[in-house]
């Protein structure tokens, strides 16, 4: 029992030294990525990356995937707030820019 307290503890501690860095890379992500938004959704689209990457974190521990998953959760994140909103136009200049079809980035 506490063999696994002592590694829930110890991967908390990893996320949450992984959200002090990473923090303001992904919120910025997301501003850029979103276009034009209110902070408040920024934020709130930020958390729910941080939620969706908690709720993964085995994938996200792993050596050699962390930048490609953490990326991976982030698009799929913007490009579900993006067609709630109805921002074709946006979408549109995501597939164009990051060629990426906005179809399989469903949260």
């Amino acid at each position: 029992m506490t063999d696994t307290l002592d590694m829930r503890t110890e991967k908390l501690f990893q996320f949450e030294k992984f959200i002090d860095q990473y923090y303001p890379s992904i919120f910025a992500g997301v501003q850029k990525l979103t276009g034009p938004a209110d902070k408040l959704v920024l934020e709130k689209l930020t958390v729910e990356i941080f939620v969706d990457l908690w709720e993964n974190n085995e994938e996200l521990f792993k050596p050699l995937r962390k930048p490609a998953f953490v990326y991976k959760i982030l698009v799929r994140h913007v490009v579900d707030y993006l067609k709630r909103q109805g921002a074709e136009g946006q979408l549109q200049l995501l597939q164009s820019t990051l060629l990426i079809n906005p179809d399989e980035f469903i949260v």
